[in-house]
């Protein structure tokens, strides 16, 4: 049912607390590739090609804030 569905995401984006060091960590790496003008990979097979290819436009990209796009492929 849609309430499951709903309480399943809601389960999944909390869980994602336990997360939060590592996703910090990636964040600061990320940080450190790009202030040193190097080029961040992201790879992915099936669905999560699609994420990567998603992620690297958005990072490419300049979307709301005019600024030099970063280097993501």
């Amino acid at each position: 049912t849609i309430k499951t569905i709903i309480s399943q995401s809601i389960d999944v984006k909390k869980s994602l607390f336990e997360l939060l060091p590592y996703i910090v960590e990636v964040a600061q790496k990320m940080i450190t590739v790009f202030r040193s003008k190097n080029t961040i990979y992201l790879l992915g097979n099936g669905g999560s090609a699609a994420d990567a290819q998603h992620i690297a436009a958005e990072l490419s990209g300049k979307f709301n804030i005019d600024r030099a796009p970063l280097s993501a492929h």
